[in-house]
């Protein structure tokens, strides 16, 4: 059994406002850094080098960059940080070749390694290229074998005009949870999936960060979408850059996966019926198959799930009840203690739900819609009566932070500027303590 424990509001310490107050002030002022790649193609100097994991996060640790299409191979070169942090003489070689990827940019190589026989808890130096040229020194650190505590970052929808203000967030955020084991975005990272200059701006605002932890992000319905309005495409720049773990339903492979990490396992869904049908049209019935699988197949005591679309929306013009159909039951039937969505771009809270109402103390699924990360606002957003907690995040951006340890968890949702909008807890017991 778990219990929701007293929310509260406050201020983050003035050392933390002032760290992300400087990262804000840095990004907003120099827009132009962030579209500095919009205007052209890959290149043989490699770029939007990320992090992912698709397998063991002790162990392994994936590695995707880009070049320009004539750079066929590339390498991974690796080794143990020393005490002084400097690239070492003896390090790993790993080869690999390159996917292709045609964009209206023009056509590109997509390289990725998945590193293995990696040794928990350890911090490793890495850079990606080969003889046309290497990218910085860059960090990764895998999982301890055991955890006790980790903290994890949740980001709204980050789809935007300018990345300039995702940036911003992006790097307050990590540059004030420096300890951060990885971070996920709820969907519709990017305004229009299947225009490539978006993403160049997406990757170029996440440079620093999602080349030192990594991202495990899900697709929105904006992924889905093309520069030609009304029309939608299959998400295969998302699917092709996100090394994501491959263990989903045969046909949402990457779009649709679990992993563990501590005593939490995560399940990551698509809720894009509506985009994807014409694709894959029984994507809902496919899921809720796999998912009832996933779930009753997981031993970890925590159990947390994101969705682009909520169950539970907040928008006036909205409900999304086939998806609150399709999840919600399961959900509920595996004790899944929360869920994470977006796609409303505010900031709301659920009481622990059991049967589309309150639930006994000690039970039920509390849902998040974790706000925005970027510059999208919507002027009809409302509490409803399953809120226990609202706020519309329009005057500024926000994120979350998640800290897991034990049988406690503990959500911080904060303003870009450092104001803390709420501080709230769960407790995961067996019965009768």
């Amino acid at each position: 059994m778990y219990q929701l424990k007293n929310s509260r509001r406050g201020k983050l310490s003035l050392n933390t406002l002032f760290i992300v107050l400087f990262c804000a002030i840095l990004a907003l002022g120099s827009p132009g850094t962030v579209f500095s790649g919009e205007i052209s193609g890959a290149t043989a100097v490699p770029d939007h080098i990320t992090l992912t994991w698709a397998s063991d996060p002790s162990t392994t640790q994936s590695i995707a960059w880009r070049t320009d299409i004539n750079m066929a191979g590339g390498q991974v070169q690796y080794a143990e940080a020393g005490e002084t942090g400097s690239w070492p003489r003896e390090t790993e070689i790993h080869t690999t070749g390159g996917a292709g990827l045609v964009t209206p940019l023009g056509d590109m190589n997509i390289h990725a390694v998945m590193l293995t026989g990696l040794k928990p808890g350890t911090r490793y130096l890495y850079r990606v290229g080969g003889e046309e040229g290497w990218s910085a020194v860059h960090t990764f650190t895998t999982a301890p074998r055991n955890i006790e505590r980790f903290k994890f970052l949740v980001f709204g929808d980050s789809q935007s005009t300018s990345y300039a203000l995702w940036r911003a967030t992006l790097h307050g955020a990590y540059g004030a949870n420096a300890n951060a084991a990885f971070f996920t975005n709820v969907g519709d990272l990017v305004d229009q999936g299947q225009d490539y200059n978006q993403w160049n701006g997406w990757f170029n605002a996440a440079e620093g960060v999602i080349d030192n932890i990594p991202a495990m992000p899900i697709t929105g319905n904006h992924e889905y979408y093309t520069a030609e309005r009304g029309r939608t495409a299959w998400p295969v720049f998302f699917t092709t850059q996100f090394k994501l773990p491959q263990n989903g339903p045969a046909e949402l492979k990457g779009q649709v996966y679990s992993f563990d990490y501590g005593n939490v396992h995560f399940v990551m869904l698509d809720s894009q019926a509506g985009e994807g049908a014409v694709f894959v049209p029984d994507m809902l019935e496919k899921q809720k198959a796999w998912l009832e699988d996933d779930l009753q197949n997981t031993r970890q005591p925590w159990k947390i799930v994101f969705m682009h679309r909520s169950p539970y929306n907040n928008r006036l013009n909205r409900d999304n009840g086939h998806i609150r159909a399709a999840f919600v039951p399961i959900l509920e039937r595996y004790n899944v203690q929360l869920v994470f969505t977006g796609h409303d771009h505010v900031y709301a809270r659920t009481y622990p739900l059991r049967g589309d109402a309150p639930a006994v103390k000690g039970s039920g699924t509390v849902y998040v819609i974790s706000g925005r990360s970027g510059t999208k606002t919507y002027p009809d957003n409302v509490a409803r009566n399953w809120d226990e907690f609202f706020y519309d995040p329009t005057d500024e951006p926000n994120y979350l932070t998640v800290e897991v340890q034990g049988d406690s968890l503990t959500v911080n949702s904060v303003k870009l500027s450092g104001g803390l909008i709420e501080s709230w807890s769960l407790c995961n017991k067996p019965a009768g303590e």
